[in-house]
């Protein structure tokens, strides 16, 4: 007899298990759900714990959008993934939505209960389903809410999304990526696992070349007390890219600011928000909380990034049950700030190549910061062009919703990036400008991909370039 071939998805062609599923059946893996690492039981009825835990979590607004859809197919349009297979259904919002609206009809809605075939509820049958579940809510949506934007009954299909990974995530049924983002977060306090001695060492050398380049003292502050504000960063400005965080901090010493950024809950990153625990998104946000009071800020300013922007101004006070008492800003709007008051001054010409720029998800859509940054990119870009769709509109950079550390699902994301192609082409620059650092990724993926000539830049970039 030949081998039995790997039972497939046929939502993404990937094994039904893949990853730390199959790493934990083999009992190596532990799941850090629930703020603790604790063993995977491959013996344990997962399909009991995963209903068990729908019931509990369930909340009048989920309960909604499990129950309003009317299958008008209207979503369709506003996904890049549906887009991109126009000929596959398992594409669009509403299908991967379904998935987990019939296991709710039969569990937790009487239509399901007494005519379970009408409105095709269903039960998992077992772990291949699970597995199955997972490929569908964390392989084929970004979690932009685009869908949900255009959605004429408001459903929240990435409502739907987060929620059913959460309940995945607390069984340890998700993809490596997303576990080992996750442990490290819970271990170190960030989510690149950067040591607080790496961290203070990335600091000290950005202070010497900028004194170097500025020909005088230059402070990095770190817990300082009643400063104007905190900053907050994403941990790929420590690890892998600190020009943002040297720009930031020439930016904030020209413009005489007093400010600080903390030894211990800096990482505004929060993957609590990618992967549905919002027990870690609680412990991520109020370490920074927590931060800010310590040392007495004025408010909180984010750095440029997406997903952090939108867990450290709304979410993170709602996972950790916190006061919002310290006011929070973008970095964008800071900036916008310095230039009104004339703090500092800046000279267009400095940026002379076409710019566009892109609406990042969780700042334009969820977050409705869209004029600022066209306010501050014009002031300091020669030639700045919008990109159609934009605003709330625009599409996703195809690495949100935490895909960028999920590399099984990759070969998809770049299919179905040929929308965001198309939308980077028509718009004719030379510079795509972003103010998220997961769009930087996304975006320079697609275009190394599709071997485009673009470059991504960020809003702190531009501006200190053009400073005079």
């Amino acid at each position: 007899m030949g081998r039995k071939k790997a039972e497939r998805s046929p939502v993404t062609d990937l094994p039904l298990e893949t990853g730390s599923q199959r790493k934990a059946r083999e009992g190596h893996l532990p799941s850090a759900a629930g703020g603790r690492l604790k063993l995977y039981d491959p013996e344990s009825d997962n399909v009991k714990r995963f209903l068990d835990l729908l019931a509990e979590r369930m909340s009048r607004p989920l309960a909604v959008s499990m129950t309003a859809c009317v299958h008008c197919g209207l979503c369709i349009e506003a996904c890049h993934y549906a887009l991109a297979r126009p000929s596959d259904p398992t594409m669009s919002p509403v299908y991967k939505a379904d998935q987990i609206r019939r296991i709710f009809k039969r569990h937790r809605d009487w239509t399901g209960r007494i005519v379970p075939w009408w409105v095709h509820a269903r039960t998992p049958a077992g772990d291949a389903d699970l597995n199955r579940l997972k490929n569908i809510v964390f392989g084929t949506c970004s979690g932009c809410r685009r869908c949900t934007l255009n959605c004429p009954m408001g459903v929240d299909t990435a409502a739907l999304i987060r929620f059913t990974r959460g309940l995945l995530a607390d069984l340890g049924i998700v993809p490596e990526g997303v576990f080992n983002v996750s442990r490290d977060e819970w271990e170190t306090g960030n989510q690149m696992a950067v040591t607080e001695r790496d961290y203070l060492e990335t600091l000290g050398w950005i202070k010497e070349e900028l004194e170097a380049e500025l020909g005088g003292p230059v402070e990095v502050p770190v817990d300082r007390p009643d400063g104007d504000f905190m900053y907050t960063i994403n941990p790929r400005e420590v690890k892998f890219d600190p020009r943002s965080l040297s720009q930031a901090v020439k930016i904030f010493h020209l413009a005489g600011e007093k400010w600080t950024l903390p030894r211990w809950g800096w990482d505004q990153t929060n993957f609590g928000l990618f992967s549905g625990d919002e027990r870690l998104g609680a412990y991520i946000a109020r370490n920074l909380y927590e931060a800010a009071v310590r040392l007495r800020a004025k408010r909180i300013v984010i750095s440029e990034c997406g997903h952090g922007y939108r867990s450290t101004r709304w979410e993170g006070y709602n996972w950790a049950s916190y006061d919002q008492d310290i006011p929070s800003e973008s970095v964008v709007v800071t900036l916008k700030r310095y230039l009104e008051e004339g703090r500092i001054r800046v000279d267009p010409s400095r940026n002379p190549e076409p710019v566009t720029f892109h609406d990042s998800c969780n700042i334009a859509r969820s977050g409705d910061l869209t004029e600022e940054p066209r306010w501050v990119l014009r002031r300091v870009c020669a030639n700045f062009r919008e990109m159609h769709p934009n605003r709330a509109e625009n599409y996703c950079c195809t690495g949100g919703g935490g895909l960028l550390s999920m590399a099984e699902y990759k070969p998809l994301r770049m299919e179905v990036a040929k929308i965001k192609v198309d939308q980077l082409k028509a718009a004719g620059a030379k510079l795509v400008c972003t103010m998220c650092h997961n769009c930087v990724d996304g975006l320079t993926d697609i275009i190394k991909h599709y071997r485009l000539d673009l470059k991504v830049v960020q809003i702190l970039e531009l501006v200190e370039k053009a400073m005079v």
